[in-house]
């Protein structure tokens, strides 16, 4: 039986060293678990302060705590459900507006159980929401934020 690989492995550090010598702020979404949270704390242990949004408010509190004490970084937090339009809207406010905002890793996503075949329309309606319309508008925003500097 093949094995998944564990989420830390999934980030190499050679992926991370892209962003050597940026300045500013990374905001991480899906930050509180996985993969998003490895972006996290490797972020975090290369000197940068973080946004972390995702929709467990108490993991990503948690998550923090531990990058802020491990670390010495400060990691504000923003509890947000990416499949919720209005949510989206004022995330994507926030990080058009935001001119600190340097890096935007776009991990919050889901998958189906059971799959496709199973699934039923509300459930795919929310994976196409998160996966696709999601990052699209924030990666949209953060492009706008960042051109204008």
């Amino acid at each position: 039986m093949k094995r998944a690989p564990v989420a830390g492995a999934l980030v190499k550090e050679e992926t991370l060293s892209v962003i050597e010598g940026i300045q500013g702020l990374p905001l991480v979404t899906g930050a509180s678990t996985g993969i998003g949270a490895i972006y996290a704390d490797r972020l975090a242990r290369r000197g940068y302060d973080l946004l972390l949004v995702a929709r467990d408010g108490a993991r990503l509190a948690a998550l923090a705590g531990k990058l802020e004490r491990e670390t010495g970084r400060s990691a504000e937090i923003l509890r947000a459900d990416l499949t919720h339009g209005a949510e989206v809207a004022e995330l994507a406010h926030r990080i058009e507006a935001d001119e600190s905002l340097a890096l935007l890793v776009n991990n919050a996503g889901m998958g189906l159980p059971g799959g496709l075949a199973s699934a039923d329309a509300d459930d795919v309606a929310r994976l196409v929401a998160l996966n696709v319309v999601t990052p699209t508008l924030l990666a949209r925003a953060a492009v706008r934020s960042l051109t204008r500097r």
